[in-house]
């Protein structure tokens, strides 16, 4: 079949107004059931708009979904509640684990009381957090407070609890943050805004790690629920690395800024990757940053470099190319949304674009969200 006879590209224009910081009615969010979608503070996270990403692909026929970027998990706890066999993938273990107490198909009780339980046991230490992030992301009480739940976390030997409690003290480090992100030191913004609730949480990092966590296991208990297939959380992996053959594939590569050089996740969330593997946290810091990010990594600059992303898009979508591939995207970023529908159409038989403007908590101006489905 030759370009020209191909279908139509079908562009469903799906525009809201700008929004100022109002959150957006997620089919989670009102609790359909027993499903509820935790609020996870990433950037980049899906939650605002999984509402719409739900009904761009509700229309199409898969059973088996490969979730090959798969950040916080929720856009694989979605098809999970459309029922389907999810598989998810992401190169941060932090995520993975996250990925691991969210998606676990099995409902749990009372968890808030074994969260506090964890905390009742926890004895602070001067380890490495205190002994190397003094006056980076959190004080010296609280750091040795970490030392000592990273210890004791490591002690649990069930895997699937082991990451239901790093998922609550990795959410309430994130809450802990200003901006919830780790890749700058700036620990002064606590010690100096006397009080001062411009940046939207200083309430909420003035909170304990106890009383976070407690939050986030009521989180986590409520998102918790079965479905016909259990979900299946894939050793980390460069996406590259992964076979093809599923139904439908979802992407959420990293966007790669026009104007300016990207901050990876890896330089985000540095921190957490760092509880998350303690054991290796001190050979992979890159000691010259004063935030203690890690080291970068040839998997990681793949996918937030010009000169290595579109060949490496391309490159995966067309490994894919038998498979419904749905492309979370933005305007003005690299390369340009013409030239991926370019690629799309020469490789799928239907290309569909979806389009939505959101704004974001971080910049000024809105930005379209897309969603391009090739159909083969």
């Amino acid at each position: 079949m030759s370009h020209g006879d191909k279908i139509p590209m079908l562009v469903d224009i799906d525009v809201t107004e700008r929004d100022a910081g109002v959150r957006s009615e997620s089919f989670f969010s009102q609790r359909r059931g027993d499903n509820h979608l935790p609020v996870t503070r990433y950037y980049g996270s899906k939650r605002r708009i999984i509402d719409w990403i739900k009904s761009s692909v509700v229309g199409l026929e898969f059973e088996t979904v490969l979730d090959v970027f798969g950040g916080t998990g929720t856009v694989s706890l979605m098809f999970k509640s459309l029922d389907k066999k999810v598989f998810y993938n992401d190169i941060l273990l932090s995520s993975s684990l996250q990925a691991t107490a969210l998606l676990g198909n099995d409902k749990i009780l009372n968890f808030e009381s074994k969260v506090d339980a964890f905390c009742d046991e926890v004895i602070p230490e001067s380890g490495f957090i205190a002994q190397n992030f003094h006056d980076v992301f959190y004080n010296v009480d609280e750091n040795k407070w970490l030392d000592g739940a990273i210890r004791l976390l490591g002690e649990v030997q069930d895997r699937q609890r082991y990451a239901e409690l790093y998922y609550c003290l990795q959410q309430s480090c994130v809450q802990k943050r200003p901006f919830n992100l780790f890749h700058r030191k700036n620990h002064y913004l606590r010690v100096n805004n006397n009080q001062n609730t411009r940046f939207g949480n200083w309430v909420t990092w003035e909170r304990s790690f106890r009383e976070l966590m407690g939050r986030a296991a009521r989180d986590l208990e409520k998102a918790r629920f079965s479905s016909t297939h259990n979900p299946v959380v894939m050793p980390c992996k460069n996406a590259l690395e992964i076979s093809s053959g599923y139904d439908l594939v979802y992407l959420d590569p990293p966007y790669v800024p026009l104007k300016r050089n990207d901050i990876s996740y890896l330089e985000r969330y540095h921190f957490l990757e760092g509880m998350a593997s303690p054991e290796n946290w001190q050979e992979r810091i890159d000691w010259t940053r004063d935030s203690r990010c890690f080291k970068t990594t040839p998997e990681i600059k793949q996918w937030h470099t010009r000169s290595a992303f579109k060949e490496s898009l391309f490159e995966l979508v067309n490994k894919h190319s038998k498979s419904i591939v749905v492309l979370s995207y933005v305007m003005d970023a690299y390369p340009a949304f013409e030239e991926i529908e370019k690629y799309f159409l020469s490789i799928f038989k239907e290309v569909r674009v979806h389009s939505k403007l959101l704004s974001h908590a971080l910049s000024k101006n809105a930005k379209t969200e897309l969603l391009i489905i090739g159909v083969p």
